[in-house]
């Protein structure tokens, strides 16, 4: 499944084949996204579809478990609430979630000043133990010596601070494995993955968003 590019009226006939009742609420294209692409619908909700080969089992993973996990969390998330199945019209599951209102994080300022602590907060929830038959990642949160590293640090091999990294590097290598439980942990934290509220609104936080690689380690 090579990245795909999909128009309005895809998903307008996805939408009258599998839940009517929001067919007619209108609809808006998203920039932005890897994985998925993405359209408003109506003021609360919104569709995406995968378009990467990676993508359908990432979404599966968002629709099994980010439900019962937005209970806990601190920040609104875009929850799934309705789920779209394979059909003639498309052959991958897709989804309708819970429209986050915002700005990417890495665009907007940051006003509040207990802006750090909540997202902290989100992510010390986040880090949970995991529930049994919680997913778990090839690459995240397992011991460094598993990771193939292989030409990384050649890239900054001209950097001053070169031979820095890899002492730090190294260092991180000889830390003893987590000895505890499989914790929950977010794939990627990054700024364009969180959401803070417009000006009309004090930026209080952030809304997590790229919740299909959340995973276990």
């Amino acid at each position: 499944m090579d990245e795909l590019k999909f128009e309005q009226d895809l998903v307008r006939a996805l939408l009258r084949d599998q839940h009517p009742d929001l067919a007619d609420l209108e609809l808006r294209d998203v920039s932005g996204g890897w994985d998925n692409q993405q359209w408003r619908l109506g003021e609360e909700l919104a569709v995406r579809l995968p378009r990467t080969e990676r993508a359908p089992a990432l979404l599966h993973t968002e629709q099994t478990w980010l439900p019962g996990l937005a209970e806990l969390l601190p920040l609104p998330t875009p929850t799934p609430v309705r789920i779209g199945k394979p059909s003639r019209l498309f052959e991958h599951t897709w989804t309708v979630a819970r429209w986050v209102e915002g700005e990417p994080a890495d665009r907007e300022p940051i006003r509040r000043l207990d802006a750090a602590e909540v997202l902290a907060g989100f992510l010390r929830t986040l880090h949970h133990r995991a529930p049994a038959g919680a997913p778990a990642s090839a690459s995240r949160g397992i011991p460094l010596a598993g990771l193939q590293v292989d030409g990384w640090f050649d890239v900054i091999a001209d950097h001053a601070d070169a031979e820095a990294a890899r002492d730090v590097w190294e260092t991180a290598l000889a830390a003893p494995a987590w000895p505890g439980p499989r914790l929950g942990c977010p794939a990627r934290p990054e700024p364009d993955r969180h959401r803070t509220e417009r000006p009309a609104r004090p930026a209080r936080g952030q809304a997590d968003l790229g919740t299909g690689g959340l995973r276990h380690a």
